[in-house]
């Protein structure tokens, strides 16, 4: 027991002896008395105060012999070692910086490594002193960063020949004696001090875990944190902490630990400090943050917790610079997946998706594509109902690639709103001479649980919520707050009150919504149901059942929440991204609807509707139920018309099945076990409902799609469009042309006996992947109410006439809107657009039946017109209302309140010719083309001008902000008379120099000239790779003018018109042409390359001769000429991009 005269030290807390020992700290004897009971404890506290009293002792006992020798110590290999590493950085002591800012060199390293072998054997690292803790903590350090494989932390793993033979109490001393030396603080969680944590994180990011395929999911959690940051207000290493924390689930399992997570929140942190400063410098944001880093703060790189040699630079080059520059605002929008969301919107939670589409995809996960070429994705299904015209390009690999890239062709940070959570996310992937491909987006699966889960998404706020989809059933979550979706007749339960923060009720859901802080259990309204269990802040666990369906049996399920497979089926269960396996004892049941539970074993043999559940025998829980419909083998149902209103319905290899007809609008009649026949009393389905039912079991609806003796036009909900029928594109949206053969759908201006565009038919063909055939079509017409026509080739019956809009032109009276809601569909708003604030639409308020006033904020020019879902269905009216918004100014804007139409029409086109000189004049027509929304490019008159302007046209292009931009304003092309492979070289040329010099004078101010040129030709030479995945022939117009060399692995022409021919040969045959005469009698020369071939049969050969002879200003495309070179880039864009660069060529040199 230790006594220090009348005091009794075992009885005093760790507080007092503390005190006792900074008043008694120079008495030797206290000292030796309160070491020997310091000994005895264990508490952090007293191990810290040991540390101090036995560093007081040793100096206590130096003092005489210090005093007694002059001379100063020897030099020795740990001294030595310490001296040189700090005058290599030009200081003799420490200067408090972490110790990955040091930068040690491969020999510094080498040499660290052999001075503590040779310390062991001396008893230095047994018996630490502050040199020694100094060298361990700077090589422990340093062998983190390098050499290790995990983030688990571990003494031992530095040196495991030498460390295991160190108590772990002298590894302590040693590393805080060493963070001392350093000039460091040692790290305190709530368990207490972290030694090995405060050494492992001054080494800074572990080398090895970003060459090991980790950089993906890295890069997704980094930027998830630092959305949170930005989004919440958040500086404070303990506040990027705390988020981390919560988003740790995106992490791999073996990262997910407190020791990785405090490195990368310190990551974050100085990134995000690093992007406060390039923000408030570049306050312009036409400069990259690492570009402006670059420049004003060379030595960024050094601030950071990651240091990688120059050899691998590559490894954190793409990180850094991708956390640094990328928007953070909104919805994150990289890559190819689709995402399901609640949001809550003017209060109310509603369903929603976003779909990515800018990224790279493997090509196990796609359908068999060609291997050349591009592939673009047109919307089906419900998703077609809420998007139109395509939605992304896919190119194939090339080179040392072995993935696709995916790129947007419409905004995907934009919300689809009201998405069912039941319906698949769905399109079809079209190429030519690739029969249409139908696919299901990556993670856009039907959702058939009844209980989901959300968690916060990193783009939420408190003024607009947003929860993101985690899975659904029973989930395991390290999310510290989960959000949960279950049917309103359902019972929720916690062991702890405080688990369940708030339940909300969604009628117009029938749901509720429970915000979870902790363990919570949830039950169906049966007397059999079993519990799903959501558990917030633990460690996830996902598990899933995997049934072997089938598409082939000729229908598809009438009920969203079930799902196809054919019996017997052996599910499987599938433990996060592990292998499949059987399911084990008590893990997997299965019954028909309200019959008991039976566990399964081995093969299910039933058909008819099963459920299944999958369940946790150790937790009693379930944590997942599907509704499956079994089907035999060979089964299979097929639907027939026989003339245009009657038809059969047979089943094949469904023995002891039988089906009904219960749609009112046909009569049937069975004719045996196996057949009914049928006739429609009005007007045709295609996709007829029928009841279908086993043997034994409940029945099943299912939808059979019918097949006729021609070709015909079905809309989406299964209507037959009749010979001559007019429709709007509206209409068509969703529907199908479908022929029991394979024949040729063909559209043009109504009327026109040449031009147009053809598509094949084998089978189905969805009409969106003719979505911007039509608008090219339209757009090509010189008035609004214009038609068009869609009419199978060979086909004696009346054309199918397509207009723009449905419903006539809306009236303006005295100020008021004149509609009645009961002359149109339902789901029909008469809204209005201010053209001077072109991105918002503002629906109409009723005033009286058939009136509607304008909204108060609707103010100067304004265009008035019916919206349906994504679909303006009548023609804008102009209407001027008083005031105007103080949105947008400049020569541009100040035209449109020009009341002329002549005079306004001259002084926009004035405007656009010198838009690159009029400061922010491109932000209008962004703003215009980039929120169309539905509406014609030509309802704006400064829009409609753009053709005439190319020079203006191409700014806007190069003035794109991001990706969707991109592709929008490209789009263009199908919306107004132009192609931009025919715009002028010089223009091109012209709008690069104005692009350079707009650049350079912005930034000139921050960086001075020199920097501000270098600056602005690295921002065009960015802008080239952006452009070119759009079309590839673009590069040639960049060589040309002389940004960047040309390609140079293209094909030769002879041989790219013969492989032309050679992929037209099986195509439908239009007839021999003249275009060779026709373009001779204009004066133009053709290469020999497409004159030796059998051009007159092949009209598509002269496609990039008229883009290319036009580009260098030989040639003026007339209209006819303009939709030849349309269809020839839709049915082979590969031909015309390298055909293109080679003619580009040849008539620049005539």
């Amino acid at each position: 027991m230790g006594r220090v005269g009348s005091v009794d030290l075992s009885r005093l807390p760790d507080e007092q002896l503390c005190e006792i020992f900074e008043q008694r700290r120079h008495d030797a004897q206290f000292l030796d008395e309160l070491n020997r009971e310091l000994n005895m404890r264990e508490s952090d506290e007293a191990l810290e105060l040991q540390f101090e009293v036995v560093r007081a002792r040793r100096a206590f006992t130096r003092v005489p012999q210090a005093k007694a020798e002059e001379r100063p110590r020897q030099s020795g290999p740990v001294r030595d070692w310490l001296r040189a590493f700090l005058a290599a950085r030009n200081t003799l002591q420490p200067d408090s910086r972490p110790l990955y800012r040091y930068r040690m060199t491969d020999r510094e390293f080498e040499g660290v490594k052999e001075i503590l072998r040779y310390l062991a054997p001396e008893g230095r690292l047994v018996t630490p002193d502050d040199r020694a803790g100094a060298l361990f903590v700077a090589y422990c350090a340093e062998w983190f960063r390098r050499e290790s494989n995990s983030t688990f932390l571990r003494w031992n793993d530095p040196a495991p020949d030498l460390f295991p033979a160190i108590p772990d109490s002298c590894k302590r001393d040693l590393a805080d004696r060493g963070l001392r030396y350093w000039r460091r603080d040692l790290r305190r969680s709530e368990s207490g001090r972290e030694f090995l944590l405060s050494v492992a994180l001054e080494g800074g990011f572990p080398v090895r875990i970003l060459s090991s395929g980790a950089r993906a999911w890295l890069r997704d959690y980094l930027r998830s944190i630092m959305r949170r940051a930005i989004a919440s207000r958040v500086d404070t290493l303990q506040e990027i902490l705390e988020i981390a924390e919560e988003e740790r689930g995106r992490m791999r399992k073996s990262y997910q630990h407190a020791d990785f997570v405090a490195l990368c929140s310190e990551l974050v942190e100085r990134l995000l400090d690093l992007r406060r400063s390039a923000e408030a410098e570049g306050g312009a944001g036409n400069v990259r943050n690492s570009a402006l880093l670059d420049i004003k703060r060379p030595g960024w790189r050094e601030d950071l917790p990651i240091y990688v040699p120059d050899e691998d630079e590559a490894l954190v080059a793409e990180l850094l610079t991708g956390l640094l520059d990328e928007k953070m605002a909104g919805l994150s929008t990289e890559g190819v997946e689709a995402r399901r969301f609640l949001a809550k919107i003017d209060g109310q939670w509603i369903m929603a998706l976003q779909l990515l589409a800018d990224g790279e995809i493997p090509p196990s996960k796609l359908p068999n594509l060609p291997t050349q070429g591009r592939v673009r994705a047109v919307p089906t299904g419900e998703l077609s109902n809420h998007l139109s015209g395509e939605l992304a390009l896919f190119e194939a690999p090339m080179g040392e690639q072995r993935r696709w890239r995916v790129l947007p062709y419409t905004r995907t940070a934009k919300l689809v709103r009201n998405f069912p959570f039941s319906a698949p996310v769905t399109v079809t992937l079209t190429s030519p001479g690739l029969a249409p491909c139908p696919w299901i987006w990556p993670r856009g699966e039907s959702l058939r649980s009844d209980l989901l889960v959300f968690r916060e998404d990193e783009g939420s706020t408190p003024e607009k919520p947003l929860l993101r989809l985690l899975r659904s059933g029973s989930v395991s979550s390290p999310h510290k707050t989960l959000y949960v979706l279950f049917p309103e007749d359902w019972s929720i339960g916690s062991a702890s009150e405080a688990a369940i923060a708030e339940v909300e009720v969604l009628p117009h859901l029938a749901r509720k919504l429970a915000r979870l802080v902790g363990m919570a259990y949830f039950r169906g309204g049966e007397s059999d149901s079993i519990r799903f269990r959501v558990e917030p802040d633990t460690e996830g666990r996902e598990q899933e059942l995997e049934f072997r369906s089938s598409t082939t049996l000729g229908f598809d399920l009438g009920d969203n929440q079930c799902e196809l497979a054919i019996s017997p089926v052996s599910p499987l269960i599938r433990d996060g991204g592990n292998q499949s396996r059987p399911p084990r004892a008590g893990e997997l049941f299965y019954r028909r609807p309200g019959a008991k539970w039976a566990e399964t074993v081995g093969r299910i043999d039933v058909s008819g509707t099963v459920e299944f559940s999958l369940r946790d025998p150790v937790a009693n829980i379930q944590i997942e139920r599907r509704l499956v419909a079994l089907f035999p083998v060979g089964a299979h149902v097929s639907g027939t018309m026989k003339d245009a209103r009657s038809g059969q319905i047979r089943l094949e290899g469904l023995p002891g099945w039988t089906a009904s007809i219960a749609d009112s609008s046909c009569v049937t009649d069975q004719i045996d076990a196996t057949t009914i026949s049928f006739r429609f009393l009005g007007r045709p389905l295609y996709r007829l409902p029928i009841t279908i039912r086993p043997p034994v079991g409940q029945s099943c609806e299912i939808i059979v799609p019918l097949v006729g003796r021609d070709g015909a036009i079905a809309l989406s909900d299964g209507a037959i469009l009749e010979p001559g029928a007019q429709v709007d594109l509206g209409t068509l949206r969703g529907a199908i042309a479908i022929s029991p053969w394979r024949t040729v759908l063909h559209v043009g201006a109504k009327g026109a006996r040449s031009g147009g565009l053809s598509a094949a038919v084998d089978g189905e063909l969805p009409l969106g992947v003719l979505r911007s055939a039509f608008d090219e079509i339209l757009a090509s017409l010189p008035f609004q109410d214009d038609l068009a026509e869609l009419v199978f080739v060979g086909d004696t019956r009346l054309p199918i006439l397509i207009s723009r809009y449905r419903s006539k032109q809306l009236v303006h009276e005295n100020g008021m809107v004149r509609w009645s809601e009961t002359a149109s569909g339902s789901g029909i708003q008469p809204v209005a657009k201010m053209v001077l604030d072109p991105r918002h639409e503002h629906a109409l308020e009723p005033e009286a039946f058939g009136l509607w006033r304008f909204p108060e904020r609707c103010k100067g020019l304004c265009l008035v017109y019916l919206r349906q879902g994504v679909d303006v269905v009548s023609r804008p009216l102009p209407v001027q209302r008083p005031s105007s918004p103080e949105v947008h100014t400049g020569n541009l804007v100040s035209t449109f309140t020009i009341a002329d139409y002549a005079t306004r029409q001259a002084e926009i086109g004035h405007a656009l010719n010198g838009i690159g000189q009029d400061v922010g004049g491109f932000s209008w027509l962004l703003e215009a083309a980039t929120h169309l929304n539905g509406l014609p490019a030509s309802a704006f008159d400064a829009l409609k001008v753009l053709p005439s302007c190319p020079e203006a046209l191409i700014g806007l292009l190069f003035n794109a902000r991001d990706a969707g931009e991109r592709a929008l304003i490209w789009s263009l092309q199908n919306e107004l008379p132009i192609l931009w492979l025919e715009l002028p070289l010089s223009a091109w040329r012209k709008a690069l120099e104005a692009n350079l010099t707009a650049i350079s004078t912005l930034l000139e101010p921050i960086l001075g000239a020199e920097k501000a040129a270098t600056q602005a030709l690295g921002r065009l030479a960015s802008l080239r790779s952006e452009l070119t995945p759009l079309e590839p022939a673009l590069a040639s117009i960049f060589g040309r003018v002389g940004m960047g060399g040309e390609a140079t692995n293209i094909p030769s022409l002879k041989d790219l018109t013969a492989g032309y021919i050679a992929s037209q040969i099986h195509r439908s045959n239009e007839g021999r042409n003249d275009l060779a005469a026709r373009l001779r009698e204009t004066g133009l020369n053709l290469p020999p390359e497409i004159l030796s071939k059998s051009h007159e049969d092949f009209a598509g050969l002269f496609a990039p001769v008229l883009l290319a002879a036009s580009a260098q200003g030989k040639l003026t495309i007339e209209p006819d000429l303009a939709l030849l070179a349309r269809r020839t880039l839709r049915e082979d864009p590969l031909y015309v991009s390298r055909a293109y660069a080679h003619l580009l060529k040849f008539y620049g040199s005539k």
